[in-house]
């Protein structure tokens, strides 16, 4: 035990730990969203068990999503007051038990609790994980290590969305859920012996930024005043709203795809939730390691430029809905949902770094708090609408009408990108005097 102690002190000493600890993360979040969208793999199954309407199944979906935006900005505020080790160990293993719980649910209100619950056990996890990974990372290396977490946390859908719909076909829903919150027991012991604290601001110290000293955990500010700092920063507000705007979109598709493919082109649910969630998630690899890549290219020296790169791919985002909307077959509506995913993988994967530049060490994780809140809030309204207007309208022409909400997102970077950001960029003192528009 004295040697593994020994080796394991080495490990954390190590340059390449930090690495280490995008590894242990790149688990974690695997299972941080293949938790909350496994039943939708199942549905079918859930459905008749539980005798779920249309608008119930949206429920499912917009009450996890509304819990987990109210919890967003404590848990990020909590992430800036504690030791991130302690709120990510105990999180997944929180999580995981009620993972394990909703295999044994009996009726529909029932359901509802667990998944608000959910909510509230996984809200503490992105702040606190993307937080720990800018306090390790410089931003040489911020958005490659932020790819790898984006790449472990959309593996979880493919991979767990294609092994549950095959457990269900042969043994029904219910153990997806027990095995899932098993392994989350599981890899929690992991991260309890792997995982070490880090001080924030640590890389940017070591880079040598303005604000770059690092400060102790837990500094006594207060929530309404750092609020009222992050909302004072115009360029961070218009890319959450952006982002989260177009979190309507893609929480549609998260929640009603799979069901879509069933019902429509009669899949198995094995078939449903591999394309499904393929078509949803399996982007991620490209646009997760090209998009780190040009991110980190792009935009290391000039801070600025992610948000241009984000107004290109959101850009490029609006043709799929429209094509999605007039599919006759699965394929064009997988490929369809592939392109969409992919542009706006290479878009958003510049928000976080961009984030770590327009906030001081101590207040990131209250700043991906409040972004995730927001996307949340939005992504649930539209799970909603879908589960509303399905029977009368049919989702191929709700998800028809993205294109109308992406463009107002690209106005909003627009605007940040033209009018605020270098201001608020040189008031952080996280960049030269700004290039020419």
């Amino acid at each position: 035990m004295h040697a593994f102690r020994i080796w394991l002190d080495r490990l954390a000493q190590s340059p390449n730990y930090k690495w280490v600890v995008v590894g242990l993360l790149f688990f974690s979040g695997f299972l941080n969203l293949e938790d909350r969208v496994v039943i939708f793999s199942v549905m079918p199954l859930i459905r008749q068990e539980l005798t779920l309407s249309d608008f119930q199944i949206g429920a499912l979906m917009t009450a996890f999503l509304w819990t987990y935006a109210l919890s967003s900005p404590f848990a990020g505020f909590f992430g800036d007051r504690v030791a991130r080790k302690r709120i990510l160990v105990g999180c997944l293993i929180l999580w995981s038990l009620v993972t394990f719980a909703v295999g044994l649910v009996t009726s529909a209100g029932q359901l509802v609790a667990a998944r608000v619950l959910l909510a509230i056990t996984e809200a503490f996890y992105i702040p606190a994980s993307l937080a720990i990974v800018a306090d390790y990372h410089t931003k040489s290396t911020r958005a490659k290590a932020v790819a790898v977490l984006v790449i472990g946390m959309n593996l979880g859908p493919i991979l767990g969305g294609a092994a549950a719909g095959w457990i269900g076909d042969h043994y029904g829903w219910r153990p997806v859920l027990l095995i899932l919150g098993g392994i989350g027991i599981l890899l929690a012991s992991v991260q309890f012996v792997f995982l070490r604290e880090v001080a924030m601001g640590a890389s940017d110290a070591a880079a040598g930024k303005s604000y770059g000293t690092a400060v102790p955990l837990a500094r006594p500010v207060a929530l309404g005043a750092t609020i009222r700092e992050l909302l004072g920063t115009p360029s961070y507000v218009l890319m959450v709203l952006s982002v989260g705007i177009v979190a309507i979109g893609v929480w549609m598709l998260i929640t009603w795809l799979p069901l879509f493919l069933v019902e429509t082109f009669k899949m198995s649910l094995a078939q449903s939730g591999f394309w499904g969630n393929l078509a949803i998630t399996g982007s991620v690899f490209i646009s997760a390691l090209a998009g780190g890549a040009l991110s980190d290219f792009v935009g290391a020296k000039q801070p600025r430029r992610r948000m241009l790169l984000m107004v290109v791919f959101y850009a490029l985002v609006l043709p799929w809905p429209l094509l999605f909307f007039a599919a006759k077959s699965v394929t064009v509506v997988l490929v369809s949902i592939f392109l969409f995913q992919l542009c706006r993988g290479m878009a958003e994967l510049n928000s976080f770094p961009l984030i770590y530049e327009l906030v001081p060490p101590d207040k990131r994780s209250t700043a991906v708090g409040i972004s995730n809140c927001v996307n949340t809030i939005f992504g649930g309204g539209g799970a909603l609408v879908v589960g509303y207007f399905k029977s009368s309208l049919g989702f191929q022409t709700v998800f028809g009408l993205v294109p109308a909400m992406i463009a107002i997102s690209v106005g909003c970077l627009l605007i940040g990108y033209l009018k605020f950001l270098p201001r608020d960029l040189a008031r952080r003192g996280a960049v030269a005097p700004a290039e020419p528009s």
